[in-house]
């Protein structure tokens, strides 16, 4: 008898538990909504023109029209969400001095960069070459950049804010 209790009290727990609301254990705050993120689920979808080799995975020029070659006060910002430190440059010549000066730092850092300007190939390419050894992304800025109101680069970003 004390066996069919038993079997009877486990079996029922699980069932008990399952309607209990979940418990939030943390919240940072800096959370963004899942929607822009989601497929749009009206009609059937066009077909994706066939991959050519002239397909790039960027588009030229590479522009952050809210950001400029500039000088970059340090700012002491916790950014707890960022998983590893980011650095923006251009193709300036500012940009080419900063990453050629930081490149030992930027390395045992394990930093990884946008390329927030260029204008040709060509100025992608010298810049990977400059950056041999780091990750260098050809990618605008612009989606960060106003939030964290940064005007001027180059900039290495980290969790505790960002300097020059």
């Amino acid at each position: 008898m004390k066996r069919v209790i038993l079997i009877f009290c486990l079996s029922y727990m699980p069932m008990a538990q399952a309607g209990s609301p979940l418990i939030v254990i943390y919240d940072s705050g800096n959370t963004s909504p899942i929607a822009p993120y989601l497929p749009k689920r009206s009609g059937p979808q066009p077909k994706p023109p066939k991959p050519s080799s002239a397909n790039k995975a960027f588009q030229l020029p590479i522009e952050t029209p809210s950001m400029s070659p500039g000088f970059v006060k340090v700012t002491a910002k916790p950014l707890k969400y960022l998983q590893q430190p980011l650095f923006l440059v251009g193709t300036d010549t500012r940009s080419r001095a900063w990453l050629e000066a930081k490149h030992s730092q930027l390395v045992k850092l394990n930093a990884v960069g946008l390329l927030i300007q260029a204008d040709t190939l060509k100025d992608i390419q010298a810049m990977q070459a400059l950056a041999t050894g780091l990750r260098l992304i050809p990618a605008s800025a612009e989606s960060f950049a106003k939030p964290l109101a940064l005007k001027h680069y180059p900039v290495l970003i980290s969790k505790d804010g960002w300097e020059q």
